[in-house]
């Protein structure tokens, strides 16, 4: 025998050995969604990242498809006391897109250029020696604290246990410039919570702290002068300003079973304080705003048998346009994704293309009424259909001086079936009779009036594997 072999057979002699030792258990997973935006009369108003977000009274009637997609690998320990995981996601990549919108929207002819996202990465470890649950994470996770505040894949540490988690969080990282101190330029969060089940009730508390320095140039404060409040009213896109902001939260539910089914509320109330410091909103005079704000959130249901009526409503408080106070009264999230509308918010399948991710109207708030029904057909086929009420929580000036909260009322509707198990197919469409808060969008003649013009109408689909 070679002494090749020999080498070769000692190492696979040591490794079959070592197998025991090393044992672990592999997973592979997938979101491979296919979506489709069947019509729209307004393309303009569902710009988001591409550009001024407009609704034209001649209609802008248009139709296309894409892909978003998840690949999940993860491997762990035979007994679970570490894990490691990582999931990329290609999208939202629409079918024919070309290079001139950006690499990470092309769909176009010869591949689809640069477009995968790292979408989680982390490392997941138990405190050796705790019996209970006591891990630590590390690395790119899904960061949940309030699906109103904060609910979207952040970097940092993680400790939790059961029913408690604490966390360090980093959004912005810039390295400490020349005479400045540690911290500078960094935007870092520090979040606790904790949840308690008691049937038939579960709280949650929580309570998060964001924190920014930025240094200032020479005029002794940061200009916010050309800020767009509309685009940019989110923490996650706030200009690096120097700041403070503080929420405290708590949310839960209740449920009962009764004769024809069953009874649930749900609610959320989260109040925001805090400051921005050394900020000019006129490019000539620095002040140094107060930040406080709230939001409140109730849900009403009952079951009866295959169909669940429930009553949502939430207010989210909003700045008065008319008030000479430089105070800020807006709540502001932090990252969230809301799906309550499917004309305003991303209820619509295409969900990286929507009017607003947020639960609220630029920064006048939100005041928003659904009543919505669904209805389990089959085991199989899911249908329901909602009426909304929007209006912002503070008055919207337009151009002619006239005041106005009235966004619109909105019908929703959709119906779902799965195919296969793992397969599943859906159409849903929204239509908003448009308020006059919506005149502050139009383009064209009619623009400018005080009255709206243009209503919307938004139909999406999809087909959905996962495994």
């Amino acid at each position: 025998m070679s002494k090749h072999w020999k080498i070769f057979l000692a190492v696979l002699l040591g490794l079959s050995m070592a197998t025991p030792a090393m044992a672990m258990k592999f997973e592979f997973h997938g979101d491979l969604n296919n979506r489709f935006l069947l019509y729209t009369d307004q393309a303009g108003f569902f710009q988001t990242q591409r550009g001024a977000q407009v609704l034209d009274p001649d209609d802008r009637a248009d139709s296309w498809g894409e892909i978003k997609s998840r690949l999940v690998f993860s491997g762990e320990n035979d007994d679970g006391s570490v894990k490691g995981v990582y999931a990329l996601e290609v999208g939202a990549l629409r079918f024919g897109r070309d290079a001139g919108v950006g690499n990470s929207f092309q769909g176009g002819f010869s591949g689809d250029g640069v477009n995968v996202e790292t979408r989680w990465f982390y490392t997941d470890f138990q405190i050796p020696g705790v019996a209970s649950k006591a891990r630590f994470q590390l690395g790119l996770f899904s960061n949940t604290v309030n699906p109103f505040f904060w609910a979207e894949t952040a970097m940092g540490v993680k400790f939790y246990t059961d029913n408690f988690y604490v966390a360090w969080l980093r959004g912005k990282e810039k390295l400490t410039g020349s005479a400045q101190d540690w911290g500078d330029n960094d935007l870092d969060s520090l979040t606790a919570r904790y949840d308690l089940k008691m049937d038939p009730f579960k709280v949650g508390l929580f309570a998060s702290y964001l924190w920014q320095n930025a240094p200032l140039p020479t005029a002794g404060f940061i200009d916010m002068s050309t800020f767009d409040a509309l685009a940019s009213y989110e923490v996650k896109k706030l200009p690096d300003i120097n700041f403070n902001l503080l929420a405290l939260g708590v949310d839960g539910g209740w449920s009962t079973k009764t004769g024809f089914g069953k009874v649930f509320i749900n609610w959320d109330l989260i109040y925001e304080t805090g400051k921005l410091e050394d900020v000019s909103f006129d490019n000539a005079t620095r002040i140094s705003p107060d930040i406080s704000a709230y939001l409140l959130h109730a849900d009403i249901g009952a079951n009866f048998g295959a169909a669940t009526l429930t009553l949502t409503s939430y207010y989210a408080s909003g700045k008065d346009q008319s008030s000479t106070s430089n105070d800020l009264d807006a709540y502001i999230a932090v990252d969230v994704d809301r799906t309550d509308s499917i004309v305003l918010q991303e209820g619509g399948y295409t969900d990286d293309t929507y009017f607003t991710e947020r639960p609220y109207v630029h920064d006048y708030g939100l005041w928003l009424n659904k009543l919505a029904l669904d209805y389990q057909a089959t085991k199989k086929t899911k249908l329901g259909a909602a009426i909304l009420y929007l209006q912002t929580a503070e008055d919207a000036i337009l151009s002619t001086g006239k005041k106005t909260k009235d966004i619109g009322t909105e019908f929703d509707a959709y119906v779902s079936h799965k195919i296969y198990d793992n397969l599943e197919a859906a159409l849903n469409f929204g239509y908003l009779w448009s308020g006059d808060v919506m005149d502050d969008f139009e383009t064209g003649t009619t623009a400018g009036n005080g009255k709206a013009d243009a209503d919307i109408f938004r139909s999406t689909a999809m087909l959905r594997y996962l495994f």
